[in-house]
């Protein structure tokens, strides 16, 4: 499957801010991915995260080390190879680089990695086949004379960036340090990461105040406190074994700060509350995301959301999509892909329809992805800028959606 997140130039969707200029291209700063249950969103998504821990971690690999292979199982071709590739543009430097490679569970049988330089023709900089190396002496000389051992399972890529290799840890650091995968659903996970975060840096706990102001969660303002794990009190019967594998680390606490009311109306007092204990889910998630969410748009990152709709009000989510989709609250050209079952969220003034794709199962069971674009009606027609996207969606005109015993989808007017 290919995902192509570069603007369309066939259509003029009235979306300011929606996309990024990138040398000769504009990249769309939001991707949202619909469809059923079990279509495979998620799946795709973890690809993407994948495709990013290999890159970051093979140099970490020992020689009998397996790769993280996962083969389709509803086929009876167990071990065909897995590939990924990623065109990348670094905005930095105005070069773009495709980089891919294929692999099975003990060894990888393919690399190779192209580059494009502004006013200049794309150059071949290395192709892996096997055990055979080709490799550009004029462009690529970090790649020559490597006299340490390749093994079978780790990326050309990885040990010539761990030799010093310019061009390679270029490449590296864009995965690394540019593309967040995270997940929705399991919001918690980031949690300490962003207390740590809101608590140490000064900017990044103004950025989050203002943040989370505009989202309309009950409160205004937010502390911090570090707290010593010696000095929580624990109930009777806690494990041991836990307490004294946390001996020595700290927690950052969080309270919003409530407003108190008399009985006329008039704020008397200013109260606060522990977020865990008194705040809802939804706005422990909102608070969780925020770190990751600020710092891609910061720092110009591709942040990868697996059901960003999870525990969240439809219009917070909206506001979400409009802080990418949005060239002053998004200066450095931050991505969004996300999964979503908001069909509130379909809508021409959030998205263009390129920023719209879909997933669906064909005939074998296998994962396909779409851009809306190429949903076309039973008539051939490609959806306008001025449809119902969501009426549609809900119709069946773009596919990816539940097919019930015995239903079939209605034609939208």
């Amino acid at each position: 499957m290919t995902l192509d997140l570069a603007a369309s130039n066939g259509i003029r969707d009235n979306i300011e801010g929606a996309f990024t200029d990138a040398g000769n291209n504009k990249i769309l700063n939001v991707v949202a991915f619909y469809g059923a249950n079990s279509s495979g969103k998620t799946n795709f998504l973890r690809a993407i995260g994948n495709m990013r821990r290999i890159i970051v971690q093979s140099v970490k690999l020992n020689e009998n080390d397996s790769l993280p292979y996962d083969p389709f199982l509803l086929s009876t071709v167990k071990l065909h190879p897995t590939k990924f590739e990623a065109t990348i543009f670094n905005i930095v430097d105005k070069t773009t680089y495709t980089y891919g490679f294929e692999y099975l569970p003990s060894s990888i049988t393919k690399e190779w990695l192209f580059m494009k330089s502004p006013k200049k023709s794309p150059k071949k900089l290395f192709i892996r086949d096997g055990e055979k190396m080709e490799i550009d002496p004029n462009n690529f000389t970090e790649g020559l004379n490597i006299t340490v051992k390749l093994n079978k399972n780790r990326l050309f890529l990885s040990l010539v960036g761990q030799l010093g290799g310019d061009i390679s840890n270029n490449i590296i650091t864009l995965f690394q340090n540019k593309l967040r995968v995270i997940s929705g659903i399991e919001d918690s996970d980031y949690s300490d990461y962003t207390r740590r975060l809101v608590h140490e840096n000064k900017k990044y706990k103004t950025l989050a105040q203002d943040f989370l102001r505009n989202m309309g969660l009950g409160f205004n303002e937010f502390e911090t406190k570090k707290i010593e794990f010696e000095k929580i009190v624990f109930p009777q019967g806690f494990p041991a074994e836990l307490i004294e594998q946390f001996r020595g680390r700290t927690i950052i606490e969080v309270s919003s700060i409530h407003s108190v009311y008399d009985e006329n109306g008039n704020i008397v007092e200013q109260i606060k509350l522990n977020l865990d204990e008194n705040e809802s889910a939804g706005t422990n998630k909102i608070f969780n995301l925020t770190g990751p969410i600020l710092e891609a748009l910061q720092n110009g990152l591709t942040l990868v959301i697996d059901e960003l709709d999870s525990q969240m009000h439809p219009l917070i989510s909206w506001k979400l999509v409009e802080k990418f989709n949005n060239q002053e609250s998004n200066p450095h050209g931050a991505q969004l892909l996300f999964t979503t079952h908001d069909t509130h969220l379909l809508s021409n003034r959030l998205f263009r329809r390129d920023q719209i794709w879909f997933v669906q199962k064909d005939s074998k069971d296998c994962s396909c992805i779409y851009p809306m674009m190429e949903a076309t009606d039973k008539l051939g027609h490609a959806p306008r800028s001025d449809s119902n996207y969501q009426k549609n969606y809900i119709q069946g005109i773009y596919g990816a959606i539940p097919y019930f015993t015995n239903e079939t989808p209605t034609e939208s007017v």
